[in-house]
């Protein structure tokens, strides 16, 4: 039953982070009334969540924790509480109460999956859910970097890489969880030749997708990774080397050589180091107009800045559909009071990481930090949505680091086993 419970978990933690909006009316002709919520995969997920944590409830009143097994952070949990439960209460004085009751839906969707995958966890060993959602992202964003590359390839690689109706931007997210999922199992059972080029296929296909964004999100997930992994030099130059040939090999032998290539060139040299923009010809760095957007989601927030426009405040008032900034958006709609509650969870969780350094899973910490990156120049916040159920997944799963022990393999990388 454990096994079975720990195995559900974490599917439907990994799923949640990555279907986001996704429906089933996708697959069928496009309906003019809109999405219809019931074919949300999102909203079956989040009750099969609720239903886990019902289950994890009742089993931690029978019982206390033992060792290797989850338990609940309360600072955080609290923090998370206070945050999310004044996000709801800011709809009472938002400007747009249909845009105010679409986001409210999904803030409380957010809320409910968070803190129950925190209490579907109690009493279950941490490495089965931390294994569980591991391989239930790599396997799905796999498959999905399959997907993209075909669809590139057959394009004529012209155009920047994204699938099934998502934007550059999340694509490079995921692929960003592809690199960090295969850098997890390289931790835990070694295999080097197999994990490393993987992981540095994610980051391959991530600079494919022309995202700024995403790439910096990534550099900061991996060296999160690596500093909380505490990856020793010699194996970190074994890495390298590996990468650096994998990275090699592609651009020299297969026909997405000239697309990286074109990708690097004009996304992330021309644009961002050599942007000639406008009739004035001096140079700047192109922000594909987020600049505007940021102008005025801080504008909305000096307007209104003790506690905000209201929730859907930014689209409520004609000023785009988000800012594109999650600190600017909980700014503008929250004000300073969100901003509070915001920065609480932050500084909840970055205590009780710091003070559990020892136990923490590196590539879940390096996954905060790609979302967190991330989230600073895309999405809005049901985007971020991962960020917080990452945070209470690292930090419940803490015990079964501090119970471990750390093993060279064969080939170099580390294997961990129970003490």
């Amino acid at each position: 039953m454990s096994w079975f419970r720990c195995t559900a978990l974490g599917f439907f933690v990994a799923l949640y982070v990555l279907a986001g909006r996704w429906g089933f009316d996708r697959l069928g002709p496009k309906d003019a009334s809109g999405p219809n919520p019931l074919l949300e995969l999102r909203l079956w997920v989040v009750m099969g969540g609720f239903l886990l944590a019902t289950v994890g409830l009742t089993h931690a009143a029978h019982r206390p924790p033992r060792p290797g097994e989850t338990r609940l952070d309360a600072r955080l949990m609290t923090a998370l509480v206070l945050f999310f439960g004044y996000l709801c209460a800011s709809a009472a004085w938002a400007p747009d109460a249909e845009f105010a009751v679409l986001k409210l839906y999904e803030v409380v969707l957010a809320g409910v999956m968070t803190l129950g995958v925190g209490l579907a966890a109690l009493r279950q060993p941490a490495d089965r859910v931390l294994d569980g959602f591991w391989t239930i992202v790599v396997t799905a964003t796999g498959l999905l970097a399959l997907v993209g590359l075909r669809t590139f390839l057959g394009g004529g690689g012209g155009a920047r890489l994204a699938v099934m109706g998502g934007g550059p931007n999340v694509f490079a997210r995921l692929m960003g969880m592809f690199a960090l999922g295969a850098l997890y199992f390289w931790r835990r059972g070694g295999k080097t030749w197999l994990w490393i080029p993987m992981a540095a296929t994610g980051v391959l296909l991530a600079i494919l997708t022309g995202s700024r964004g995403g790439a910096l999100s990534i550099i900061g997930g991996v060296l999160a990774f690596l500093v909380v992994g505490r990856i020793p030099l010699r194996r970190l130059v074994l890495l390298s080397l590996l990468a650096t040939v994998a990275t090699s090999a592609v651009i020299s032998f297969t026909p997405l050589g000239k697309a990286l290539t074109h990708s690097m060139e004009e996304r992330f040299l021309k644009l961002t180091l050599k942007y000639q923009g406008g009739d004035s010809g001096e140079g700047g760095v192109y922000l594909s107009g987020r600049e505007v957007l940021y102008a005025r989601a801080y504008a909305l927030a000096l307007d209104y800045p003790v506690m905000g426009a209201g929730l859907a405040g930014f689209p409520g008032l004609g000023l785009g559909v988000y800012p594109h900034n999650l600190f600017l958006e909980v700014f503008c709609e929250g004000g300073v009071l969100g901003l509070m509650f915001l920065g609480l969870v932050l500084l909840s969780w970055g205590v009780s990481a710091f003070r559990g350094r020892r136990g923490l899973d590196a590539a879940t910490v390096g996954a905060v930090v790609l979302v967190l990156i991330g989230s600073q120049s895309s999405g809005d916040f049901y985007d971020a949505r991962s960020l917080y159920l990452l945070m209470v997944l690292s930090t419940c799963t803490m015990a079964a680091g501090l119970a471990r022990k750390h093993v060279p393999s064969d080939d170099g990388a580390i294997a961990e086993g129970a003490t």
